[in-house]
């Protein structure tokens, strides 16, 4: 464990009482391949399928999205081993705050202050109003009706520097939550998770498109936010229909197993993150 620790809890020093959950993940990925999963996002099954809907097949002529060119093209999944921090278990959590990574970089929310109090966590979030566990995205509320939708955010090195601009000093001194190797966490403060790549399905695939040049260029669209449907695809249509995102997200969950029948998909646990227990004495209390 590193030292730096030390000046803020003795605790985070020391292997944790915490379970040990092990669950898949998902990550919505283009044909370009980097090394996941840490200073990242992972999403359950429902919230990969929400992205999806929300940000990615509405574009007429690719899945490119708004602010990245390489179209997206598959649904990577992860197997994933968690151990929450002492000090985080001692309030009743598994799971911290769900921390923003823009290109690695954690951007909040509150400057990511939380590593310093509860060390590198795997975090949370969920889009159920009222929820404790409903932050710092509650903004996706309204827009959400996949059933079981949460993110997951794994710390890394030097989470708080950009992509190309962490040092082999930083790293030393904040060397992030994935354990080393193969190392099952043991909630230490910089082993409290541990990632393992678990097979991937195209998007084209789960949809039912054989070729997405060929549906393009004959007039075919996914889906049009507009009219709420696809054009020469029906897989899309009802984007607030609670009955078919369970549907699709069960296609999805389905063609996994069918792929990999030898490892068949583990659902995340619930997110157990609190806000109001979390924040509770500092000056980010809601």
């Amino acid at each position: 464990m590193n030292p730096e620790y030390k000046v803020f809890e003795k605790q985070l020093v020391e292997n944790s009482s915490a379970p040990l959950m092990t669950f898949h993940l998902f990550r919505v990925q283009s044909d370009t391949n980097y090394p996941c999963c840490a200073n990242a996002d992972l999403t359950t099954a429902g919230a990969a399928m929400f992205y999806l809907h929300n940000e990615i097949v509405w574009h007429a002529k690719s899945r490119s999205g708004t602010n990245f060119a390489d179209p997206k093209t598959r649904i990577v999944r992860y197997k994933v081993m968690t151990k929450a921090t002492q000090p985080l278990f001692d309030l009743g959590m598994n799971f911290g705050v769900m921390n923003e990574f823009d290109i690695t970089e954690c951007t909040g929310p509150f400057d990511c202050e939380n590593f310093k109090r509860f060390g590198y966590t795997v975090g949370c979030e969920n889009w159920i109003e009222g929820s404790p566990a409903n932050f710092p995205h509650q903004k996706w509320n309204n827009l959400n009706k996949y059933p079981n939708a949460s993110w997951f955010s794994l710390p890394g090195p030097c989470p708080m520097a950009k992509l190309n601009d962490k040092s082999k000093e930083c790293i030393e001194k904040q060397p992030g939550g994935k354990c080393p190797g193969e190392t099952i966490p043991n909630g230490q403060g910089d082993c409290t998770y541990n990632t393992q790549y678990a097979g991937e399905v195209e998007i084209n695939q789960l949809v039912g498109i054989s070729d997405y040049e060929k549906f393009v260029s004959t007039g075919g669209r996914e889906y049009d936010p507009l009219t709420d449907q696809g054009v020469h695809l029906n897989f899309w249509d009802g984007r607030f229909d609670s009955v078919l995102n369970e549907w699709r997200t069960k296609k999805l969950m389905d063609l996994f197993d069918e792929t990999f029948p030898s490892e068949r998909t583990i659902q995340a646990p619930e997110c157990d993150f609190n806000k109001w227990k979390f924040y509770k004495g500092t000056k980010h209390h809601p």
